[in-house]
């Protein structure tokens, strides 16, 4: 999407600036686990300077729940620990003037030698999401959240994209016993400021940020770029949900070498961007051999695609063709792993590009992709799409993924869908919000695997228990069950509160 310039931006090394606004008193009905409550009337603290500069956090710093924070502009976190209590709302500012030429990038970014501890819990989630009021929200709002690390990149040092004077991160290791902090119970809604094409923020960005930080249970939602972006680094993540993003909803660069365990994405069939992806990974821009060599470990994901089904649970129709590409895109000499998981509802399962990334697959056996299921839609699909590769390469990869990765396809037909076919529920295709008391209302999305499978299904959902030694020895453990739920909730706390699936018109205090 083509952005509008900026005009030139003046940085203005400032502390933090705070600014007690008026008192509001709508209702916050996603904090607790008795529904929608009045809530107290709160003050509003206004952190940032707008366009006029980045204002930056250099002290230890609490923003607390009986506060409501709004994101004024680039701020900053340097050198510093920014805590936030479990339960505060953080409101990005959205651009006054959408139609001139001066971009309001309102972001948070945590520098290589900060840390931010965001621990909320899972009836009192910590929520970062738009100021505008319930129906008026749009992905791009503002710019989301931006941590960035001293852990090894494969590029020595890089600038992270999407800030006016973009820093750095990167370095030889992090070392802190907390590294770059907790997000925890997090959920990041209507983010993605685009400074210009291939300068973006994302929901949840994250550059050098190592192994020792504690990334669980957060959501994504409708942001204006990727949900997750990893830049290097070693950190890992569980219970993650990108929701409606629109452009990937899982992107690793620059080595990342860290493991994602239990996560979950659903397209939209109206909201996208160009050959956009479930996962996209690189192991840098130009495909170098630039060490290490990009090698996240995905391991059950469900990969709900653009394709919805009908009324009457049978039809799936995908309206926009030529821009949704593929559950995943491994190209650029990528060695990514994806183990246990369900893609459907894709026209395109899992995209392989170029011989370096070909030979990963076939030869070095850093890239795996084990215990995959592709549900296609009836109206056509492919479960391994291949490009740019030498035909003996080719005819390898295509051979090992049939013979060696317990991989399994099923196509839609009349009696089944694309969310029987890969043991779902029709209720994975819902939106609508989830409550706090454990009940599931009409419109909320049922991500577990269906106890009554149609004949069939059952063999597309049988996990790989004994996983090779290489993503087993980055704490993924193999599981029963392919995606990112077996029958039960089991660690997401899918119904506590701390997510939601209805965010333009959840109401906050």
């Amino acid at each position: 999407m083509k952005s509008k310039l900026k005009s030139i931006f003046m940085l203005a090394a400032v502390s933090i600036f705070t600014f007690m606004a008026c008192q509001e008193t709508e209702v916050f009905d996603d904090a607790d686990s008795t529904g929608t409550v009045a809530s107290p009337t709160k003050p509003v603290d206004t952190v940032g300077i707008g366009t006029a500069g980045r204002t930056l956090i250099t002290t230890n710093t609490t923003w607390n729940a009986n506060t409501t924070y709004f994101i004024n502009g680039e701020v900053v976190v340097s050198g510093a620990v920014l805590t936030i209590e479990a339960g505060t709302l953080i409101r990005g500012v959205s651009d006054p003037n959408p139609n001139d030429q001066v971009i309001l990038n309102s972001v948070l970014v945590i520098d290589t030698d900060a840390q931010i501890i965001a621990q909320g819990q899972s009836n009192n989630p910590i929520i970062f999401t738009s100021d505008q009021a319930p129906g008026q929200r749009n992905p791009g709002d503002w710019g989301g959240v931006v941590i960035l690390g001293p852990d090894v990149v494969n590029q020595g040092t890089a600038l992270i994209e999407g800030l006016e004077n973009p820093l750095t991160f990167g370095g030889s290791g992090d070392n802190r016993p907390q590294g770059s902090g907790i997000l925890q119970y997090v959920r990041i809604e209507f983010s993605g400021t685009i400074l210009q094409d291939g300068d973006e923020t994302n929901g949840l960005t994250l550059g050098g940020v190592g192994a020792n930080t504690t990334l669980n249970h957060i959501q994504v939602s409708r942001g204006n770029d990727d949900g997750f972006e990893w830049f290097g680094g070693s950190v890992n993540a569980q219970y993650l949900v990108s929701w409606q993003t629109r452009d990937d909803d899982f992107d690793s660069d620059f080595g990342h070498t860290g493991a994602v365990q239990y996560a979950i994405s659903r397209r939209s069939n109206d909201f996208v961007s160009t050959e956009s992806n479930g996962i996209e990974t690189d192991n840098d821009g130009s495909g170098s051999t630039s060490s290490p060599e990009t090698n996240t470990i995905f391991a059950n994901v469900t990969f709900i695609g653009p394709g919805e089904l009908e009324g009457d649970g049978t039809e799936i129709d995908l309206t926009t063709p030529g821009v949704f590409n593929a559950g995943t895109l491994i190209r650029r000499n990528s060695a990514t792993n994806l183990v246990n998981s369900i893609i459907t509802a894709w026209p395109t399962g899992n995209n392989m590009r170029d011989n370096l990334t070909g030979v990963n697959y076939t030869n070095a056996n850093t890239l795996n992709l084990l215990g995959i299921s592709v549900g296609l839609p009836r109206n056509g699909g492919t479960a391994l799409r291949l490009e740019n590769m030498a035909q003996t390469i080719f005819d390898n990869v295509t051979d090992r993924y049939t013979a060696v990765g317990d991989n399994m396809v099923a196509t839609a037909d009349l009696i089944e869908n694309v969310a029987a076919i890969v043991g779902l529920n029709d209720a994975a295709f819902a939106t609508g919000s989830s409550v706090p008391d454990g009940t599931n209302p009409p419109g909320t999305p049922d991500f577990r695997l269906n106890s009554n499978l149609q004949a069939g299904a059952d063999n597309l959902n049988n996990g790989i228990t004994a996983l090779p030694a290489n993503v087993t020895n980055r704490g993924v453990v193999g599981t029963s069950f392919r995606g990112a739920f077996d029958e039960s909730f089991g660690g997401w706390n899918f119904n506590d509160g701390w997510l939601e699936f209805d965010p333009e018109n959840a109401v906050y205090h």
